[in-house]
């Protein structure tokens, strides 16, 4: 509790400072003037909200201050996202909807019968130019964590961070982030068209990690990269470096030019995992770490493209399974994790102005029977998760699965409705099911 008190007085200072700065530019032109001019200052502190329409302005209301003639802060905003859904599903073992994931053991549930799936609170600034500091919390949307007496708004640090970004080719930061290997967990959850993302892509997922990174795009025009190295344990606020190291490298090429397309990247990543399967113990037992994937390496090969209406995003990902002993929450615990390969396809097509038909097909296989396991969210809380344990049921080691969904942007990525059905099959397990979603997703 004494870090997180930290780390909340640490970010309030940092939000005085920011505001005294933005009031001090409006309070004192000349110094404003003798590098542009106070009239390029716009943001909510100084009543100045920006944009041609209603929502443009209501939007902008979240830039607290933004000038880029100010030498010291060029911005600082608050940032947050809330996305709120519904499923109602169906499988060979019977019905499941919200109650029952609540039933597991999730949190995050209104009603019954509505899960907040996400949300965020934070803020981003810029700072001399080519500096940026950003972050956002875990607000807490139900019932406290590690407490029995009372709601707490803060959850945890979901990314906490510090860039220098002299320019496009080079950006280094260092801090807390979503580790993302494929390019659909590349893509943010304020953007992404789907619900949720595959099986085998959150299988692979290493979750939100402290580390130090690098990255930058348009070197010799098409090439990007990024590589970074992490601590392998995952922790509601900072590392405790008890979890080995985890090693992200990326290589990509911009082929827009060539193909006459409006936008095509082709990218190949690769992850190597000192420590598979750690858990941190923590100090909280009743906190939910998550453990570190069973692969000891993982690759991705990725390629996405857009023209005009359309657009397509392919992984082909691969991950090589863990056999030994791992440390789960102070436990030496024995994993058998076979080898894993998944090709992802989602096409999506905009029939008009704002509505948009989304696709997606899954096909993943592991070289052991029980090699995949289905998700959380929702098919593995269907009816065979009993006494707060998955059944060998959802495990198996063929999995092919189609997602169709229709989209309808009020506000672009920043205001949306969403609606799909997946349909799924695990092969050597026992599941065959449909799952129908609906939600609001908006950010700022």
């Amino acid at each position: 509790m004494k870090s997180i008190q930290r780390t909340l007085l640490a970010t309030s200072m940092l939000g005085c400072l920011s505001a005294r700065a933005g009031t001090e530019t409006s309070a004192e032109p000349s110094a404003v003037a003798e590098a542009g001019s106070s009239s390029t200052a716009t943001g909510l502190l100084l009543g100045k909200l920006t944009g041609e329409t209603a929502m443009d302005r209501a939007w902008s209301a979240a830039t607290l201050y933004k000038d880029e003639n100010n030498p010291i802060l060029q911005e600082f905003s608050l940032q947050g996202r809330l996305q709120v859904q519904y499923a109602d599903g169906h499988s060979d073992n019977g019905h499941f909807d919200i109650e029952d994931y609540e039933n597991a053991g999730k949190n995050g549930v209104w009603g019954d019968k509505f899960e907040a799936r996400r949300a965020y609170l934070g803020f981003k600034s810029k700072w001399f130019q080519n500096w940026k500091l950003e972050g956002q919390i875990d607000v807490n949307t139900t019932s406290p964590i590690g407490t029995s007496d009372g709601y707490e708004f803060y959850q945890d640090i979901y990314d906490l961070y510090l860039t220098y970004a002299p320019s496009d080719e080079l950006n280094v930061s260092i801090g807390k982030q979503e580790v993302k290997l494929s390019r659909e967990q590349e893509i943010s959850s304020k953007d992404i068209v789907t619900f949720e993302r595959s099986m085998v892509t959150n299988m692979l997922h290493a979750g939100n990690l402290t580390g130090i990174w690098a990255s930058g795009k348009g070197i010799q025009e098409h090439w990007l990269y990024e590589a970074g190295i992490y601590a392998n344990d995952q922790n509601p606020e900072f590392t405790n470096f008890e979890g080995g190291a985890l090693f992200l490298g990326k290589i990509g090429y911009d082929y827009s030019a060539q193909s006459k397309l409006d936008s095509a990247i082709v990218s190949f990543r690769y992850e190597h995992n000192t420590d598979p399967g750690y858990q941190d113990s923590g100090s909280n037992a009743t906190y939910p770490y998550s453990k570190s994937p069973a692969f000891t390496d993982a690759f991705a090969i990725s390629n996405d493209i857009i023209q005009g209406r359309f657009g397509l995003t392919t992984d082909l990902l691969f991950g090589l399974g863990f056999d030994g002993n791992a440390e789960q929450a102070g436990a030496t615990v024995a994993i058998d994790q076979s080898n894993v390969v998944a090709l992802n396809i989602i096409p999506t097509y905009f029939i008009a102005d704002g509505v948009q038909l989304v696709g997606r097909l899954q096909l993943a296989s592991s070289s052991d029977p029980d090699g995949l396991v289905l998700g959380s969210r929702y098919e593995g809380v269907s009816p065979d998760y009993t006494a707060g344990k998955r059944s060998s049921d959802s495990k198996g080691n063929a999995y092919t699965s189609a997602y169709l969904g229709v989209n309808y942007y009020i506000y672009g990525n920043k205001l949306k409705l969403m609606n799909g059905v997946e349909f799924s099959h695990l092969g050597g397990g026992d599941y065959d099911g449909a799952t129908f979603l609906s939600g609001l997703r908006m950010s700022f």
